[in-house]
């Protein structure tokens, strides 16, 4: 299992991906879990035990429920989707406070596109980051009283300010 899950995580980051749908995987022959030098794949219920495992771990989130599909041994499917986090939200907002830091961003507020797509972040891991991920970073620092996460009065942008502790 941790084989599987080091491949995986190490695939997703290599290729910024944060989502994957394990049904849509398995019908479309995706490369991770197809050979196709000797026609063979992992089965759906297969990849759900290694996300569970992941899951378990702390590095995904199933994100839906989907009680209704069957699997092609006719299995009910609970979860096909899963938010693939390659860093935890605490690593990850380790290193967005130690970006703040550097920048001489504490006590001042960044949007969140600042964070996600600014100039400033090009140079990051984080740059770009999927939404959900970083809104999980960011209440870590929270927690932590390094951080307070607010909506602005316009379209409901998010904005945050950092905090020197």
């Amino acid at each position: 299992m941790q084989m599987w899950q080091d491949l995986i995580l190490q695939y997703c980051r290599f290729y910024k991906k944060y989502e994957l749908d394990l049904l849509e995987c398995v019908k479309s022959n995706f490369n991770l879990f197809y050979n196709e030098k000797i026609n063979r794949r992992l089965s759906i219920e297969s990849l759900k035990e290694i996300f569970d495992d992941i899951v378990v771990n702390g590095y995904a989130e199933w994100i839906d429920n989907n009680s209704n599909v069957k699997s092609s041994k006719g299995h009910n499917i609970d979860k096909s989707r899963v938010l693939i986090m390659w860093r935890k939200p605490e690593e990850w907002a380790s290193q967005i406070y130690k970006w703040v830091i550097d920048n001489g961003q504490v006590n001042s507020i960044l949007t969140i596109w600042e964070i996600q797509n600014g100039d400033d972040s090009k140079d990051q891991e984080f740059h770009q980051l999927n939404t959900t991920i970083l809104l999980k970073a960011l209440k870590t620092l929270e927690k932590q009283q390094k951080a307070q996460v607010f909506s602005g009065n316009e379209n409901d942008n998010l904005g945050v300010k950092f905090f020197s502790i």
